[in-house]
């Protein structure tokens, strides 16, 4: 039994360390580059509100107000 087409093109490229290096090396960063990007605005107005800046603005005001008491 013959192994299917891209079974054995995956088994002769991603075996040989010199062709598998650059492609393990780029997932990560095209992943980063391209699929993120994609839900950036997404993670933007689900965490409006909640960053680490507007939770170091309500401490501050938090702590203002309790010094003022």
């Amino acid at each position: 039994m013959s192994f299917p087409f891209w079974t054995n093109v995956l088994n002769y490229t991603y075996a040989r360390g010199y062709i598998r290096i650059p492609i393990v090396l780029s997932v990560p960063i095209l992943f980063n580059k391209y699929v993120l990007y994609q839900y950036e605005p997404l993670f933007q107005k689900w965490n409006a509100g909640h960053n680490q800046r507007d939770i170091w603005d309500r401490l501050e005001k938090k702590v203002a107000a309790e010094a003022e008491e």
